[in-house]
């Protein structure tokens, strides 16, 4: 019998579906499935209690160093194979060193397209390929400062495999009990009779305030990003205020929030009476055939994807430039691409004709697609079966 053995993480909340889909499938005798982890990550992962989480977590902060990765290996008779999963938000931020140190390299926003170029943020302003770490040691992981840049990212792309986002978080602790009671909690709201038509709910209508004289940026610093860039480039979130104010027109089947019109970084004033509570959100998503996506923080897939479809939801987006490890069917449709082209650019004719003539959805396909392609048992076995085949 296969046994999965974890050996690090940092940001567990990113993590937790893979971390269910391993737990479930030892419920079910398929495996063997264990954490081998400093005492504090193992206290967080059974821990219950406000204040042992607290206590549990400070450990970590003090103790571990801050990571994007999650690390493990799979033993099956006499073969260890040895995994990364990469939760980088930024598509083209990688871990140079554990590329080369891990036989698979899982990242959960991979690039549709690794081009030598670099990565594609539009059609005129690639990326350079990026390390995790900075120029400049010492600086910690989300510190301002220009990164390594990765010069022959090609070398490492047979160990560098597509994964997926799951929601925003299941629990307080990676505990099977605890997690398993998070997923059921969202799945109470799955719904297959839609009464209204689109939605969206976005937290900005700007982005963040542009980095003055930015002359060698941080790729990983979205202030940074648009210093640099300047006018050839508009923020996703200003294209997620021109949708809503749009949808907001189009009649009761509609539903657009924007939870605050400043910038994202800033102090914000908050709409609080448009704020949905996470215990409800799948809930309210539960309502619509469709929810709205606009590709943002980096060109990255948000949370929204997977909060959707576990409840019979489709997504309409705008182009996207990266992918899952299964291409999406009925529960996903592009529209125009949006991201970081200049507002001007964009054809918000087209869009507009796409979202007001949106095909009826079939809500139980979508469930179907989810249970076989997305669940946490299907991903699970996904990574098993990819670290086991293609080392």
């Amino acid at each position: 019998m296969k046994e999965i053995v974890i050996t690090s993480g940092y940001r567990w909340s990113y993590f937790e579906w893979f971390l269910l889909g391993f737990h479930e499938l030892e419920q079910q005798g398929k495996i063997k499935f264990r954490m081998k982890t400093p005492f504090w990550s193992k206290t967080l992962s059974r821990s219950n209690g406000t204040f042992t989480t607290r206590l549990a977590n400070k450990c970590m902060r003090m103790f571990e160093k801050d990571s994007y990765n999650m690390t493990g290996y799979i033993v099956d008779g006499n073969v260890k194979k040895t995994f990364v999963i990469d939760s980088a938000d930024a598509p083209y931020l990688f871990d140079e060193q554990q590329l080369k140190e891990y036989d698979i390299y899982f990242k959960m926003q991979c690039p549709k397209d690794f081009s030598p170029e670099g990565f594609e943020l539009t059609k005129d302003i690639r990326i350079p390929w990026c390390d995790h770490a900075h120029v400049e040691d010492g600086l910690s992981l989300t510190a301002r400062g220009p990164r390594k840049v990765i010069n022959n990212l090609t070398q490492y792309l047979s160990k560098i495999k597509p994964l997926m986002i799951g929601p925003r978080q299941l629990s307080r602790s990676t505990s099977y009990q605890q997690l398993e009671g998070g997923y059921q909690n969202y799945l109470k709201d799955r719904k297959l009779e839609k009464t209204k038509k689109l939605m969206c709910y976005f937290g900005n209508a700007k982005g963040p305030g542009a980095e003055s004289n930015v002359t060698d940026p941080d790729w990983d610093w979205e202030r940074d990003l648009m210093g640099y860039f300047g006018d050839k480039v508009s923020h996703p979130n200003e294209k997620r205020g021109i949708a809503a104010d749009f949808m907001a027109t189009l009649g009761d089947e509609y539903d657009a929030r924007v939870i605050s019109r400043d910038e994202s970084d800033g102090s914000q004033v908050r709409n609080e009476n448009l704020v949905i509570p996470l215990p409800e959100f799948c809930a309210h998503i539960a309502n619509f055939e469709y929810n709205l996506n606009i590709s943002g923080y980096r060109m990255s897939i948000p949370n929204r994807f997977i909060e959707s479809m576990l409840v019979g939801t489709a997504v309409v987006t705008d182009k996207l430039h990266v992918k899952w490890y299964q291409p999406f069917d009925s529960e996903v449709s592009e529209t125009v691409e949006m991201g970081y082209m200049r507002n001007d650019e964009v054809d918000w004719d087209q869009f507009k004709k796409d979202i007001q003539n949106l095909p009826k959805t079939d809500p139980a396909k979508i469930v179907e697609a989810f249970e076989k392609k997305w669940s946490p048992t299907a991903v699970a076995d996904y990574i098993i079966d990819t670290v086991m085949k293609d080392c």
